[in-house]
């Protein structure tokens, strides 16, 4: 159930967009045929949104007609209707060389409290992060209109973003944060369509979020694929939003599509009070989503293994090694290389609710398999702000490692040369802190330095197919449950 949100009113401003929708489309044919007055004059009054200070700047003569006339003067709801009064304050701003004395006026729901207030009702976390969300973005809104009216004014929206993208994260290391200002109207074509697709991302996260239902980062480019052009830009302007914002994707109710699988002996019961029995379906099923988990059942389960390859994954899901392994029943799950943030997400949430259980990792022997365990276990600096409910610092190691691609003997399918950017990735894992000599991950070090010094890399198949790998699985899972009994 969404909270707060007054979609109606959002959808006033939103309704908006479809004409800077319109200008831009004229614009992109000929940038040279737009009229001077359109998108090359410096506006000497300037309206600039900073989501990640919670503050409007706007000039003192800032006023909304507009918005006296909607139902309601303020576009966000589910606040005590006594107090809608802005708290103004003066403060100097420089933005560019136009920008002046500005007023600071800050949001009621902005603050801590309000919001505290707000969600006092529902304290549970993902109702906070609904109505947190849902007040963000139509404090956007609220500026947006009034800016319209204003037509002489320029909004600016300043937007988080990470500088390193997943395939550079460094666990261990700090983020590193760039901003960005995105505004309209501009003097470029380029800048405006930026805009204009930056709020139409706003607009389709506040209706999922207000009608409680779950969008995914392709149903939003096929929503507008003309504007988007491509699924990068969905998914870059998504993950900045919520940086920005200070909130986790799913908070947006904005998600991936599900590519992990699992598979195992277990139940799980979702909110809407469907059950579905893993152990008695037919195949392999998606992750779930964890906000559709209301409890789980996992009392017989000892293991839960994450492996890289998903043909791996599948020739032990179809033995059902999971309720026949010596080990003891379990749990097998892929997210078809590196993972996901809904496989990730789930494997936090077993991790979190069910420590006992231990969690083993099956990669391949080369740089990406120790990359991907790593994103696992630590989590990624491209999506640093959300590690917390992400990583699974309890993952082990389960293989494969030196002396597995060693025991093969003769040349095996499977064994292969490093090439340049394996040994370029390799010495850059090697840097990171948690591979340093007082770093958690000793193992890890030792078995890249020999993977260097050997020039091989080897990948899962060489273990054996058919029975050779259950063989194997066995060994070396009973090894570790025995190891675990001793500490």
């Amino acid at each position: 159930m969404a909270v707060g949100g007054h979609p109606i009113l959002a959808r006033q401003t939103f309704k908006h967009l479809n004409i800077c929708e319109s200008l831009l489309k004229t614009s992109t044919v000929d940038e040279d045929a737009l009229p001077a007055d359109r998108c090359r004059t410096k506006f000497k009054n300037a309206m600039d949104f900073d989501l990640s200070q919670d503050n409007l700047k706007d000039t003192p003569s800032s006023s909304s007609q507009l918005l006296h006339d909607l139902p309601s003067k303020k576009l966000i709801s589910g606040t005590d209707s006594t107090d809608h009064s802005y708290k103004q304050q003066s403060a100097s701003s420089h933005h560019g060389k136009d920008s002046g004395d500005t007023i600071l006026l800050t949001t009621p729901l902005s603050t801590p409290e309000k919001i505290e207030h707000l969600t006092s009702r529902n304290t549970s976390t993902q109702s906070y992060q609904t109505g947190s969300a849902i007040c963000k973005i139509e404090e956007i809104c609220e500026a947006m209109t009034d800016c319209m009216i204003g037509r002489r004014r320029q909004f600016s929206i300043h937007l988080k973003s990470r500088s390193l993208g997943a395939k550079d994260a460094t666990p261990g290391s700090k983020e590193i944060f760039t901003s960005r200002v995105v505004q309209f109207p501009s003097s470029s074509p380029r800048e405006a369509w930026k805009f204009v697709a930056l709020l139409r991302i706003l607009e389709l996260s506040h209706e999922a979020l207000v009608t409680g239902n779950i969008i995914t980062k392709r149903d939003m480019y096929y929503r507008d694929p003309e504007l988007f052009t491509k699924q990068a830009i969905v998914d870059r302007f998504v993950d900045d939003i919520a940086c920005t914002l200070g909130l986790k994707r799913d908070a947006l109710n904005v998600m991936a599509a599900a590519k992990g699988l699992v598979t195992g002996w277990f139940i799980m019961k979702r909110r809407n009070q469907s059950i579905m029995d893993y152990s008695s379906a037919a195949d392999s099923q998606l992750v779930p989503w964890v906000k559709e988990i209301e409890e789980m059942d996992l009392s017989e389960v000892k293991w839960i293994l994450v492996i890289e390859k998903e043909a791996t994954f599948r020739t032990l899901a179809g033995k059902r090694y999971w309720e026949y392994s010596t080990a003891g029943r379990g749990i097998l799950l892929t997210a078809k290389g590196y993972p996901d943030i809904q496989s990730r997400q789930f494997l936090h949430y077993l991790a979190k609710h069910h420590p006992t259980i231990s969690i083993y990792a099956l990669v391949d022997f080369d740089p990406d398999g120790i990359g991907i365990m790593s994103t696992y276990k630590h989590g990624s600096v491209a999506l640093a702000h959300e590690n917390e409910n992400l990583s699974v610092p309890s993952m082990l190691w389960l293989g494969l490692k030196s002396k597995d691609m060693m025991q093969g003997g003769k040349e095996n399918e499977g064994l292969l040369k490093l090439t340049e950017r394996d040994r370029r990735l390799a010495v850059k894992m090697l840097q990171r802190n948690v591979c340093q000599e007082d770093g958690d991950e000793d193992e890890w070090r030792k078995e890249i330095q020999v993977m260097l010094m050997l020039n091989k890399k080897a990948e899962i198949q060489i273990i054996g197919a058919g029975d050779a790998l259950e063989n194997w699985l066995n060994r070396n899972l009973g090894k570790e449950k025995n190891r675990l009994e001793l500490l």
